[in-house]
This record gives structure tokens, C-alpha cells and sequence, in this order.
């Protein structure tokens, strides 16, 4: 009976912590918009990686990587994510860059709007937030 009551107590906090990391998930996403402001604030003092993952509303989420060399500063930063989002972005969003070291991204027409989240980020010294316009 103790067993039971061990097991019985595992699987309900196997269940608990399944259902935060889903809820940690959700919370992460943000609502899909028609313009987006993704803000970069720093200098590499390593090389690393971002990672964006961007949806496109009814769509299926994409990753996109941009590489970062050790010495860039944001504004060289923010031309990367922008140049890597309008490969993967194609021609339905105008992605252009504004005061240096923001990137803006504005759907075109009647293309999807979308969500982007910062997957990850691996470059010290490079701080990228993301919102709404």
C-alpha cells in the first residue's frame, strides 16, 4: 500500500510539472502582431548565437538563427537580425532598421501576422528585447 501511495504522489508531480512547463510556454508567446520592435542593447564580448522563433498566425513556428561574432556592438547586431529575418521572412514583411540598434518588422498586405519570441540568446554582453508597436 505504501508503494501506491509513493507512486501514486510521483505520477501526480510528474503530472504538475508537465502541465508548468506547458503554462511556462504558453506564457512565453505573445499574441500575434502586425508590427514588431525587437530592441538590441550592448557589445559581443563573446561570440554566440540568437535564436528567434517566429509564427506566423495559423502557422507553423520557424527558428532562426543569427550567429554573432566576439567584438559587435548593437547596431552591427540589429543589421544581422534583420538581414537573417528578411531571408526568412521573404517579401510579405518590411523589416528595416531605426535609431541604429532597433529592428522593426511590419507585416505587408494581407500576410499573416505574426509571433516572434527570443528562443535564446548566447552572446554576453548583447541584450535583446522584444514588443508590440
Amino acid at each position: 500500500m505504501r508503494n501506491e501511495a509513493h507512486r501514486s504522489v510521483r505520477i501526480t508531480r510528474i503530472a504538475l510539472a508537465t502541465l508548468l512547463t506547458a503554462l511556462v510556454a504558453l506564457s512565453a508567446q505573445a499574441a500575434p502582431s502586425n508590427k514588431w520592435r525587437i530592441e538590441v542593447d550592448g557589445h559581443a564580448s563573446t561570440a554566440g548565437t540568437i535564436q528567434l522563433s517566429i509564427t506566423p498566425e495559423g502557422g507553423t513556428a520557424q527558428q532562426v538563427d543569427i550567429p554573432v561574432a566576439k567584438g559587435l556592438h548593437e547596431n552591427s547586431v540589429a543589421r544581422h537580425i534583420r538581414d537573417a529575418l528578411k531571408v526568412a521572412l521573404g517579401k510579405g514583411y518590411h523589416i528595416e532598421i531605426d535609431d541604429g540598434e532597433d529592428v522593426l518588422v511590419k507585416r505587408r498586405g494581407s500576410h499573416p501576422k505574426l509571433d516572434i519570441v527570443i528562443a535564446g540568446n548566447s552572446v554576453q554582453g548583447i541584450k535583446v528585447n522584444k514588443h508590440t508597436e
